[in-house]
């Protein structure tokens, strides 16, 4: 079978966290730069990826890539790819995207769009022998990159970013994407079996996450992509891909009756709206929402009880500085709670550089990005654990 390169989207730091995904879903790693990954696999993979993978934003393939300094150049190489292969003569193709880097000569993403597309349309027309490209089929979105001026042009196949699972309607002012929260999970070593804690858990994510990777839900079942009508991919194909996915749901653990994840939050709106996602994610059974502050979390009975475990939390940032004085008294009630627990890791995401200063001096920190914000995963590990 045809060999396809893929190209996997992820926030910047968690490139690792992705390659382990790609890995055990046995596609072979070929390139790995900053929020991308190259993976080998064939077009039966393409279903398998936009289904199982938790932590990458979107399943990208690359048709081509070229040097090009000027746009006849650009213009030239475009026309060279078979986009045939993929765009049937009424496909809506459209390029969605371009991004250029400073070293790059091309610069102006409107021009590098517009001939590429012009490009395009002149090696359909010729593919198909018509003048006319009535555009009036399945969408097939193109995005364009330029590095140090290589040119790389992909064909996004998952159209809606992987974050948006279907789960959550409602969230929060400033939600955790959950591709992210999927990857701290993954990074705090969460297993199956382990408490979590997320003592400000706003709309649910991070919890839900927990529940779902615990139970192996697949994360992207419940939502449509833009190459489910692609004719390149056979119906089949897709039918496959989802058995697959709900074989590998550990059903055993789904029908425990133990409670291990909770989610604490000092709004009960957020906490209603929280119950409702994980309600539509199929995991409401697995995670005990309350109504509760950071500084009393510590002190529920139940919590108590509890004999070790992760806290991971993404508590407020206090982006304008007008709002940083205000945010200090959480992190220090933070720090008071968790010094009442015994046998817990701690991990917090956060843009506030001054966490440390009130938590106390991290394990470790990482750098990552929530969007464009830049944000340490700053990590309190437990001796015991």
């Amino acid at each position: 079978m045809e060999k396809i390169c893929y190209i996997l989207i992820c926030h910047f730091g968690l490139e690792k966290v992705l390659k382990s995904e790609i890995r055990k879903l046995g596609l072979e790693i070929s390139e790995v730069s900053d929020g991308e990954i190259k993976a080998i696999g064939t077009i039966e993979d393409l279903p398998r990826l936009n289904f199982n993978l938790r932590t990458s934003e979107r399943v990208m393939i690359e048709l081509s890539n070229f040097k090009a300094t000027t746009f006849e150049e650009l213009f030239s190489n475009v026309e060279k790819i078979n986009i045939e292969r993929y765009v049937p003569i009424d496909g809506e193709f459209i390029i969605t995207k371009a991004n250029q880097d400073k070293n790059s000569i091309l610069h102006s993403s409107t021009s590098i769009q517009s001939i590429t597309k012009k490009a395009m349309v002149e090696r359909l027309r010729k593919a198909y022998k018509t003048s006319v490209l009535t555009e009036d089929g399945s969408k097939y979105p193109f995005r364009v990159k330029f590095n140090k001026n290589i040119c790389s042009i992909r064909l996004d196949t998952t159209g809606d970013s992987l974050h948006k699972r279907g789960y959550r309607i409602k969230s929060g002012l400033a939600p955790i994407e959950e591709t992210l929260a999927a990857a701290l999970i993954k990074l705090a070593e969460f297993r199956k079996d382990k408490v979590l804690i997320d003592p400000f858990c706003g709309s649910g994510t991070i919890p839900i996450e927990a529940a779902m990777i615990a139970s192996n839900i697949p994360p992207s079942v419940d939502r449509a992509f833009v190459s489910e009508t692609w004719n390149v991919v056979a119906k089949d194909m897709w039918k496959n891909a989802i058995a697959e996915a709900l074989s590998n749901i550990n059903q055993e653990r789904l029908a425990m009756k133990e409670i291990k994840i909770f989610g604490f939050d000092i709004d009960p709106n957020m906490i209603r709206i929280a119950r409702e996602n994980a309600d539509r994610a199929d995991v409401s059974e697995m995670i005990r929402f309350e109504t509760c502050a950071v500084k009393d979390f510590a002190d529920l009975p139940f919590v108590k009880e509890l004999n070790g475990g992760i806290i991971l939390s993404n508590p407020p940032y206090g982006e304008r500085l007008e709002d940083r004085e205000s945010i200090v008294p959480i992190y220090k009630d933070l720090k008071n709670s968790y010094s009442k627990l015994d046998n817990f890791d701690m991990h917090i995401i956060t843009s506030f550089e001054d966490a440390p200063k009130y938590i106390g001096k991290e394990t470790k920190n990482r750098k990552l990005y929530n969007g464009m914000i830049k944000t340490y995963l700053y990590s309190y590990l437990n001796a015991n654990n």
